[in-house]
This record gives C-alpha cells, sequence and structure tokens, in this order.
C-alpha cells in the first residue's frame, strides 16, 4: 500500500499531488428538462471516492454526458466509472464492469476546446487517466486511455473509438501522439514467462493505432497528417519519473515543466525527456525491430540489462547467452506434453462456464507432435517422460511435482500466505453455511463450524475423508456460484466446476484428477441408481481409475472432495435414512441491502489472509469417524426434509400405511405375515402400483432390516367392533384375523416421531380401553 502522509486518505493525497481541486474537478452540463423544457445545469465530478478510499473515475463524452454502458441481462445503460484500487491485488491496480468496454478520458482542457472547436495542433494519447489529467494542466492537449490498447471503439483492434474520431475531426488536429512510458522497453523476468508478450503488445498497440487512422490521413477533409509513437526514456525509471504524471510532478521546480512539453513536440528528434518515431513513413516494420521482436538475439540485446546470465523464455522457445553468443536450449512447448509409460498425452487448458482455466490431460499421436515440431529434431528428446500418474495433494512448501518418476496430477498452489483481516469472506461464509458459530467463536455440530472445520481440514490434511457439502435453494441470487468460483480462486487447476453433461460423461481424465470435484445446478434423477453410487462412490474411495480416451485405464490414489450445487432444494438426490456423506444447507438469498457487485474481487483478495488463517487454525471437532466428523454433527433439517421427500414408492405407501395402524389401534406392537401385507398393499384404495412378495421382502430386510419369527399364532387387527354403539358403557373393541404364519414385528418406536407418538400416547375422552397389553 502506498504510504499516507499527514493523516490524509489515499484520496485526499493522490488528489493533492495532481492539482485537483472542488473547482477543476467539476463538468458542468446544460440540458433540457423532462417536464419544463428549460434549460437546467447539471454537475457531476471527475474524481469520487468510495467507503474503501479506492479513487472512482467518472468518464464523460465529449458532449460532457456521463459514459454509459448496458450490463449483460439488463435493459437500461447506467453510468460508466473506473476505480484506481487503493490497494491492489497484484498486477491489478485498476477495477472496471466487466463487459463495460473501452472509453478515452476527455479532461477539462479537451472539453472546452471540443466545445469552442478549437483547433488542436498535437493530440497526444497516453495511458491513464492521471497522466492525461496533469498533462492537461500543464497545457498539453491530451486523452487518457483504459490501456495501451485503449484507443480501439470496440473489443477488437482496427477500428479508432468514434469520441476519438469525432475530437480529431471538428478540432482539426494535425498530428496525434501515441505516448507510453518509461518502463516501456523494459520486461520481467520469470521462468515460465514468455518474455516476448510485453513488447509484443506494445508493437501490437502501435501497429493497430497507424492502422486505425489509416482513413483519416487519406481523407482530405480531415487535418491529420502525420502519427508518432514516442515513450519517456528509460533512464527516468531510476528516478521515479515513470509516467507523464510522474515526470511533470517531480520537474516542477528548477526543470519547467514548459521544457518537457517542448521536448515532446520534437517529435522523432526529442533529445531529453523522450524518444519518438514517426509512424506515417511507411516503415512500421521498424518498430517491430525497435521492440527486439524480429529474433533471439536482437531480444537479448534489448533487454539484457532485465535478463542477464539467466535463461529466457521468447515466443515458446527458451534461450540462454552463454557468454559469447544466445543458444537455443529448447521449446517451450516440450512441458504441454509428456510419456506416461508408453503413453503420450498432451495437457490442455480450456475456460470453464465462469471463464476459469481448467486442465485436462488427452492423449496424443506421437506422429502428430512430430509434425507439428519437425524443425526442432530435438524436441522429443526434451519431453519429460514418467512412469505413471501419481496423486499427491500438498498445499504448503512441501509440494513436489515428481514422486518417484510419477508425475503428480495435482499443482502447486500459487498464493502466498499473509496474515490479515479477512471480513468479507467471513460474512460471505456465514451467509453460506449460517449456524451461530463465528470465526472467533465455534461450536461443535454447528453448521458454520463444520463448515469452517471442513475448509481447514481440506487445506490441512488434504488427504483426509470429508462429508460432502450440498448446498440447495430453489432460488437464484444466493451465492452458491459464487462460492465454487472462490474455492477455484484458491485451489486453481486442481478443481473442476462440472454440468451434469460433463459428469456423466463416459472419460473422466478431466475431473478425476482434480482435488475438488464441483458439480454445478446438479440434478441427479433420484431414481437412478447408477449415478447415486457414482457420487457415493467419489465421496469415500480410496482408488480411483482414470479413463482418457484411446489408453488403457489407469489406477492413482484418489484424494478427491465433491461439492454439489443445486437449485432443486428438496429432490437433489435420492437420500435414504442412515446414509452419512452428505452434508446439505440451504442457502438463503442474500439481502438486496447486502449485494455487493465486487463481492468477487474482494474474496480473492482476501485469499492470501483467509488461507494464513486456517493453515494456522485448529479444528474444533474431534476426529471420530472415517469423514473426520460424526454424522450427527453435520445432519441438517435440509437433509433430513430431502430424506423424506426422495423416498421411494413402496417406502413413503407402506410408511404412511404403518403409521395409520399404529395410531388407529394404539398398539405398541404390531405382528403382520407377508401374506397379509401384500394383500393390504395391493388394495386399490392404497395405490394404483402394484408391489409383490420378494419387493416387499426385499424393503423390509434391506432398507428395515426386518426378519419374520418362526411360525405362530398371531392376531392381526382388522377393524373396530361396535363403534357406532348407543349402549351406556359398552366401548369400541378391536376385530382381529386369526391367522398362523411366521410374522414380521413392527414396534411403534421406531416407525413413529416424536410428534405421532405425542398422538399415540394420547387417552381420548370416550376411549375406555385404556390397556396397552396385548391381546395375545
Amino acid at each position: 500500500m502506498e504510504s499516507l502522509k499527514n493523516n490524509q486518505s489515499y484520496f485526499e493525497q493522490r488528489m493533492k499531488a495532481l492539482g485537483v481541486t472542488d473547482q477543476n474537478n467539476v463538468v458542468n452540463l446544460k440540458r433540457k428538462g423532462h417536464i419544463s423544457n428549460e434549460d437546467i445545469e447539471v454537475s457531476n465530478r471527475y474524481f469520487e471516492t468510495d467507503d474503501e478510499d479506492n479513487i472512482v473515475i467518472n468518464y464523460f463524452k465529449l458532449n460532457k454526458s456521463r459514459v454509459k454502458y448496458t450490463k449483460p441481462g439488463n435493459k437500461w445503460a447506467e453510468p460508466f466509472s473506473r476505480k484506481r484500487l487503493k490497494n491492489p491485488e497484484g498486477d491489478m491496480k485498476y477495477w472496471q464492469p466487466k463487459g463495460s468496454g473501452h472509453h478515452p478520458f476527455f479532461p477539462p482542457g479537451i472539453l472546452a476546446k471540443y466545445a469552442k472547436k478549437e483547433n488542436i495542433d498535437t493530440l497526444v494519447l497516453t495511458e491513464g487517466e492521471f497522466k492525461a489529467w496533469m498533462g492537461d494542466t500543464c497545457g498539453f492537449d491530451i486523452v487518457g486511455l483504459p490501456s495501451i490498447h485503449g484507443f480501439y471503439s470496440g473489443d477488437m483492434p482496427g477500428e479508432l473509438h468514434h469520441e476519438l474520431i469525432e475530437l480529431i475531426t471538428v478540432c482539426k488536429v494535425e498530428k496525434l501522439v501515441y505516448l507510453t512510458d518509461a518502463d516501456t522497453l523494459t520486461v520481467n523476468w520469470k521462468k515460465d514467462k514468455d518474455l516476448s508478450q510485453r513488447p509484443q503488445s506494445f508493437y501490437s498497440a502501435v501497429k493497430y493505432l497507424r492502422e486505425s487512422v489509416e482513413l483519416l490521413l487519406d481523407d482530405d477533409q480531415v487535418a491529420l497528417t502525420n502519427v508518432y509513437f514516442m515513450h519517456i526514456r528509460s533512464r527516468y525509471i531510476q528516478e521515479d519519473a515513470k509516467g507523464l504524471d510522474d515526470l511533470l510532478g517531480k520537474y516542477t521546480a528548477g526543470k519547467p515543466r514548459e521544457e518537457i512539453k517542448n521536448d515532446l513536440l520534437k517529435f522523432q528528434f526529442a533529445q531529453k525527456y523522450f524518444t519518438g518515431h514517426i509512424l506515417t513513413d511507411g516503415k512500421l516494420q521498424r518498430m517491430y525491430a525497435y521492440f527486439g521482436l524480429r529474433n533471439e538475439t536482437e531480444f537479448y540485446t534489448t533487454y539484457k540489462a532485465f535478463i542477464g546470465s539467466r535463461e529466457f523464455l521468447f515466443k515458446k522457445r527458451r534461450y540462454e547467452f552463454n557468454g559469447e553468443a544466445v543458444k537455443y536450449v529448447r521449446h517451450e512447448d516440450t512441458e504441454k506434453y509428456m510419456r506416461i509409460g508408453p503413453d503420450w498425452v498432451k495437457v490442455i487448458t480450456t475456460p470453464n462456464k465462469y471463464g476459469e482455466p481448467e486442465e485436462d490431460l488427452i492423449r496424443w499421436k506421437i506422429g502428430e507432435i512430430q509434425r507439428d515440431y519437425k524443425f526442432f529434431p530435438d524436441f522429443l528428446d526434451n519431453v519429460p517422460k514418467y512412469d505413471a500418474f501419481c496423486s499427491e495433494p500438498c498445499w504448503n512448501e512441501n509440494y513436489k511435482r515428481v514422486h518417484y518418476d510419477c508425475y503428480n496430477l495435482y499443482s502447486p498452489l500459487t498464493h502466498d500466505l499473509v496474515e490479515g483481516e479477512f471480513p468479507n469472506t467471513a460474512k460471505f461464509l456465514r451467509h453460506i453455511f449460517q449456524g451461530e458459530g463465528t470465526i472467533e467463536n465455534n461450536i461443535i455440530g454447528d453448521q458454520f463450524t463444520v463448515a469452517l472445520d471442513y475448509l481447514t481440514l481440506q487445506f490441512q490434511r488434504p488427504k483426509q475423508m470429508l462429508p460432502v457439502p450440498i448446498l440447495v435453494s430453489p432460488e437464484n441470487g444466493t451465492g452458491k456460484s459464487t462460492f465454487l468460483k472462490w474455492l477455484q480462486a484458491i485451489y486453481g487447476s486442481n478443481m473442476a466446476i462440472l454440468g451434469n453433461d460433463q459428469f456423466k460423461m463416459k472419460f473422466n481424465a478431466h475431473y478425476i484428477n482434480k482435488f475438488i470435484i464441483a458439480i454445478d445446478e446438479g440434478f441427479l434423477e433420484v431414481d437412478k441408481k447408477a449415478e447415486k453410487e457414482r457420487l457415493k462412490q467419489l465421496a469415500t474411495a480410496d482408488t480411483s481409475y482414470m479413463e482418457i480416451k484411446g489408453m488403457d485405464v489407469k489406477k492413482t490414489a484418489y484424494y478427491g472432495k465433491l461439492i454439489i450445487c443445486s437449485n432443486d432444494a428438496d429432490r437433489v438426490m435420492k437420500i435414504e435414512d442412515g446414509e452419512s456423506r452428505w452434508f446439505v444447507v440451504r442457502v438463503p438469498v442474500i439481502p438486496k441491502e447486502d449485494k455487493d457487485p465486487d463481492l468477487e474481487m474482494k474474496l480473492k483478495k482476501e485469499i492470501p489472509a483467509f488461507l494464513h488463517f486456517i493453515a494456522n487454525r485448529s479444528v474444533a471437532h474431534d476426529k471420530t469417524d472415517r469423514l473426520w466428523f460424526s454424522p450427527d454433527q453435520f445432519e441438517t433439517e435440509q437433509f433430513r426434509i430431502i430424506v423424506e421427500t426422495t423416498k421411494n414408492r413402496l417406502d413413503r405407501v407402506f410408511e404412511d400405511w404403518i403409521k395409520d395402524q399404529f395410531l388407529t389401534f394404539k398398539l405398541p406392537v404390531l405382528k403382520y405375515s407377508i401374506s397379509h401385507l401384500v394383500e393390504v398393499l395391493n388394495d386399490p384404495k392404497m395405490s394404483k402400483y402394484k408391489v409383490d412378495t420378494i419387493e416387499l421382502k426385499t424393503y423390509l430386510k434391506d432398507k428395515r432390516k426386518l426378519k419374520p419369527n418362526d411360525p405362530r399364532d398371531i392376531k392381526i387387527p382388522i377393524g373396530w367392533n361396535n363403534v357406532d354403539s348407543t349402549i351406556p358403557g359398552v366401548a369400541p373393541t378391536i376385530y382381529y384375523k386369526d391367522e398362523k404364519a411366521r410374522a414380521y414385528h413392527f414396534i411403534v418406536q421406531e416407525w413413529l416421531n416424536e410428534e405421532e407418538l405425542e398422538e399415540f400416547n394420547r387417552k381420548e375422552s370416550d376411549d375406555t380401553d385404556e390397556s396397552t397389553d396385548l391381546p395375545f
């Protein structure tokens, strides 16, 4: 975080440095009133702050109205703003709404000249609103771009933004300068980073800008004659003057800003502060060489100060400087392939439904590899070779990619654990899992504490079997999908988010090697046993079999953690009494006042602090079961609702009937032969479905754990005598059917719940037979 001086907020400090005042921070627009049709003056501000002290940057069109955009799925447009984050997340210093597009930032001077249709000799385009603002206050005719490619009309290159075309045309711009920072000719070395990507991005920006103004240059009605690419000289990086705002702010005393402006206006002949190149001389290819992109030797020469003697990656090929020359080491793509035993495979990356990358292993023919890399005869020699796959999850510094010449299917986490606060994460998890527990206060058997222990064990003990969270809700806007995206932000390529179709596929290499297997919008048909068995196997298996098309099935250790999200709250899958795998949570809708469009960004930002917390946290629940928790600790009300809702037909019909018998006859034990039960259940008054003897015997044995006793005489309650008797003192009596059979015994406590037992024990006012003894 940038230091704050004199107790000023980040917003106040930056505004002071930029010279932003209450007077120049205002854009006044006159428009007609909707009712009165009279002129109304509307005032807006360029810069504002939000509750987190970020700087909100508002954008205006040339006519001074607010720039607007329409969110996907919305009908009405809303004002567009970007945020300069007080606490950037990695390289992400700015944030803007997804899908809001590119827009030029017009400072006050440009709006004033456009309103007066005043001629502009030289228009400067530079990356960043603050640079444009500072340049504007120092007399530059300058426009800010949100990125080095931010001059497009859409997301694709080739067309200049229509507002820039309007400005160039109306204000008769003669010369256009595309200005970048002092770090333009720099690279940030990393072992697995293709160092050509950054220079290539700068070159393509220069190229596309030149191409996008071609029609303007060819139009005799447009004043534009020359286009230039310029950047601040590299030496100013060491003087903390990387950008134009830094340069102008640093040299206010002793080195007049006018000198800086004059040097820029020398264009390709600039000598002191800038380096310039003309782009309208027909020699654009010269810029490709300027960025060192023609070959590895020129690239190393251009960026030698940043590479040194280290091996570097350039255009997917690895090189190193041996002291005399740049030598080829190997092709980068060798790491995309591997040989597992006798089989060749390729690691491919595809985006899932959330746009997050997911890795997959695909069988690849050796002939195709040789064809693709025929100009690299040593390519196959550099492809890594392993005996087999293995699965060894480890989320700390002890992670290893190779174990006993076996390739570890799990990848290391990319987050650095940093102690800190994570209020948004804590609040979000409390919303998802509810309960009475908190981050500071653990409660045994509480939903939130169980969830927190689950996440802790998942990180600290990745090989430990755990229950399966099932997040359900019939409504949208609950945060279930956000929870999955948050987990994927933590575990990266070690997690797969599947739809039903992906889960049902025969070949499973796209998910079976993942640490977290999430099924989103999951609905598994309640009567399809095969799907249920696959889920149960994924929940508690020790080993798995990876099936890659065209390859032999490969066995590996399995430590996957299954998670299911569904909008079908009561019938997500068939669950039976006694099952102890499922941690079912009904997730409520996020209250309107708590909805935060920036929630995902805030959750990702807090990941290092949250991981530090769970890495050092003690688990509240003691290990009492193979899934760590005892089943009663994570059994929820929603779990019981699903059990009741998904009972099969025979289960529901029989249970309703036997409960009715207990409550009708008020006998603590009932005895029935199998023939009597089949006869009763097949009565058309009971159900339109038929049940046979074998099916009923199987149900009573497997589901209810009941076996018939030895043959003996039994009395089966059939109905009541004297129900309509008006004789005083004569109470109704049970009518029995005598039978000799191998009877099943049904005990009231095993069939009625607490509320039903209360009704069973309640004495009716007209019930004179209070005996609870059996009549036989």
